[in-house]
Protein backbone atom coordinates (compact mmCIF):
# COMPACT_ATOMS: atom_id res chain seq x y z
CA UNK A 1 0.00 0.00 0.00
CA UNK A 2 1.65 3.37 -0.87
CA UNK A 3 0.97 6.31 1.52
CA UNK A 4 0.73 9.97 1.28
CA UNK A 5 1.29 11.57 4.47
CA UNK A 6 0.07 15.58 4.15
CA UNK A 7 0.47 18.02 7.54
CA UNK A 8 1.75 21.51 7.54
CA UNK A 9 2.91 21.12 11.09
CA UNK A 10 6.21 19.45 11.36
CA UNK A 11 5.69 18.02 14.74
CA UNK A 12 2.02 16.27 13.01
CA UNK A 13 3.62 15.28 10.33
CA UNK A 14 6.37 13.34 12.22
CA UNK A 15 4.59 11.76 14.73
CA UNK A 16 2.08 10.82 12.09
CA UNK A 17 4.75 9.06 10.15
CA UNK A 18 5.97 7.45 13.10
CA UNK A 19 3.22 5.91 13.59
CA UNK A 20 2.80 4.62 9.95
CA UNK A 21 6.23 3.08 9.92
CA UNK A 22 5.46 1.31 13.56
CA UNK A 23 2.73 -0.17 12.03
CA UNK A 24 4.99 -1.04 9.17
CA UNK A 25 7.10 -2.91 11.46
CA UNK A 26 4.83 -4.60 13.88
CA UNK A 27 2.38 -5.43 10.86
CA UNK A 28 5.03 -6.72 8.36
CA UNK A 29 3.12 -4.82 6.40
CA UNK A 30 4.18 -3.42 2.69
CA UNK A 31 3.62 0.13 2.77
CA UNK A 32 6.05 2.57 1.31
CA UNK A 33 4.73 5.77 2.50
CA UNK A 34 5.72 9.97 1.35
CA UNK A 35 5.55 12.75 3.17
CA UNK A 36 4.31 16.36 2.60
CA UNK A 37 3.89 20.35 4.15
CA UNK A 38 1.71 21.45 1.68
CA UNK A 39 -1.35 20.14 -0.33
CA UNK A 40 0.00 22.34 -3.13
CA UNK A 41 3.40 19.72 -2.96
CA UNK A 42 0.95 16.52 -2.50
CA UNK A 43 -1.84 17.61 -5.67
CA UNK A 44 1.57 17.86 -7.78
CA UNK A 45 3.36 14.34 -6.70
CA UNK A 46 -0.07 12.99 -7.54
CA UNK A 47 0.37 13.95 -11.21
CA UNK A 48 3.46 11.49 -11.53
CA UNK A 49 1.36 8.57 -9.83
CA UNK A 50 -1.56 7.65 -7.74
CA UNK A 51 -1.64 6.86 -3.95
CA UNK A 52 -3.54 4.30 -2.06
CA UNK A 53 -4.26 6.22 0.96
CA UNK A 54 -4.10 10.04 1.94
CA UNK A 55 -3.69 11.00 5.44
CA UNK A 56 -4.86 14.38 5.10
CA UNK A 57 -4.38 17.44 7.82
CA UNK A 58 -7.91 19.42 6.78
CA UNK A 59 -6.18 23.10 8.24
CA UNK A 60 -3.26 23.89 6.24
CA UNK A 61 -2.36 27.26 4.31
CA UNK A 62 -3.03 27.77 1.08
CA UNK A 63 -4.81 24.73 -0.76
CA UNK A 64 -6.78 23.14 2.60
CA UNK A 65 -6.98 19.15 2.99
CA UNK A 66 -10.72 19.60 1.89
CA UNK A 67 -9.79 21.81 -1.54
CA UNK A 68 -7.41 19.33 -1.90
CA UNK A 69 -9.49 16.19 -1.69
CA UNK A 70 -12.41 17.81 -3.81
CA UNK A 71 -10.00 17.96 -6.76
CA UNK A 72 -8.23 14.57 -6.03
CA UNK A 73 -11.82 13.22 -6.31
CA UNK A 74 -12.24 15.17 -9.39
CA UNK A 75 -9.92 12.97 -11.34
CA UNK A 76 -9.52 10.06 -9.05
CA UNK A 77 -12.47 7.95 -6.85
CA UNK A 78 -9.88 4.71 -5.88
CA UNK A 79 -7.53 6.60 -3.36
CA UNK A 80 -8.82 6.34 0.07
CA UNK A 81 -9.12 9.45 2.30
CA UNK A 82 -8.36 9.58 5.97
CA UNK A 83 -8.09 13.23 7.36
CA UNK A 84 -6.20 13.67 10.63
CA UNK A 85 -6.85 17.50 12.47
CA UNK A 86 -7.44 19.42 15.45
CA UNK A 87 -10.84 20.49 14.21
CA UNK A 88 -13.98 18.61 14.38
CA UNK A 89 -16.19 21.12 12.77
CA UNK A 90 -15.25 19.46 9.00
CA UNK A 91 -16.15 15.85 9.85
CA UNK A 92 -19.98 16.21 7.89
CA UNK A 93 -18.59 18.41 4.75
CA UNK A 94 -15.70 15.24 4.86
CA UNK A 95 -18.60 12.84 3.45
CA UNK A 96 -18.34 14.76 0.21
CA UNK A 97 -15.34 13.59 -0.80
CA UNK A 98 -15.89 10.34 0.25
CA UNK A 99 -13.52 10.38 3.01
CA UNK A 100 -13.01 7.07 4.51
CA UNK A 101 -12.44 8.38 8.43
CA UNK A 102 -11.92 11.30 10.06
CA UNK A 103 -9.95 11.50 12.97
CA UNK A 104 -9.14 13.97 15.63
CA UNK A 105 -5.52 14.95 16.41
CA UNK A 106 -3.46 13.57 17.91
CA UNK A 107 -3.26 10.30 15.89
CA UNK A 108 -2.57 7.35 18.36
CA UNK A 109 -2.09 3.85 17.87
CA UNK A 110 -5.30 3.26 19.08
CA UNK A 111 -7.28 5.18 16.89
CA UNK A 112 -4.98 4.74 13.78
CA UNK A 113 -3.83 1.16 13.89
CA UNK A 114 -7.49 -0.10 13.25
CA UNK A 115 -8.09 2.22 10.35
CA UNK A 116 -4.60 0.69 8.50
CA UNK A 117 -5.58 -2.70 9.66
CA UNK A 118 -9.45 -2.71 7.41
CA UNK A 119 -7.74 -0.55 4.52
CA UNK A 120 -4.60 -2.90 4.20
CA UNK A 121 -6.64 -5.93 4.38
CA UNK A 122 -8.78 -4.20 1.15
CA UNK A 123 -6.08 -3.33 -0.63
CA UNK A 124 -4.36 -7.28 -0.37
CA UNK A 125 -7.61 -9.26 -1.56
CA UNK A 126 -9.06 -6.42 -3.77
CA UNK A 127 -10.89 -9.46 -5.68
CA UNK A 128 -12.43 -10.31 -2.38
CA UNK A 129 -14.23 -7.00 -2.50
CA UNK A 130 -15.94 -7.85 -5.81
Amino acid sequence: MKIAICDDDNRDLLQIATLVETYRNLRKADITYVCFQSATELLASMEGGEYDLLLLDVLMPGVSGMQAAREIREHNSRTEIVFLTSSPEYAVESYSVRAHYYLLKPATEEKLFPILDRLTDDFKRPEDAL
